[in-house]
């Protein structure tokens, strides 16, 4: 996971079920493979951005994701977009079709 998916998931944890899950996820956090944020990647996430028509997060989520080994690799997304975008670059996205 991206650096930037803590604070996205402790957020979204917090809001869902409150501290005690929070917490929870904060204990587990350090089991998470956390991919940084360094300049090729914001550089390589900017170019996808503006050629994807990704919003900035997602975009900085799939150019993590594309330093991974993508037989290892599931990208779960909702968003129209980052949906396309991961499956042009032939990874495995869950759900497989949005409806």
């Amino acid at each position: 996971m991206c650096r930037v998916g803590f604070v996205e998931t402790a957020r979204a944890v917090a809001l869902a079920g409150g501290r005690g899950p929070e917490r929870r996820f904060r204990d587990e956090w350090p089991s998470f493979g956390a991919i940084e944020v360094d300049q090729q990647l914001a550089e390589h996430a900017a170019d996808m951005a503006r050629s994807a028509d990704l919003r900035s997060l997602d975009a900085i989520h799939l150019a993590a994701a594309l330093l991974l080994p993508s037989e290892e690799l599931a990208i779960a997304t909702y968003d129209r977009r980052l949906h396309a975008a991961a499956t042009a670059r032939e990874l495995r996205v869950i759900p497989a079709a949005l409806a």
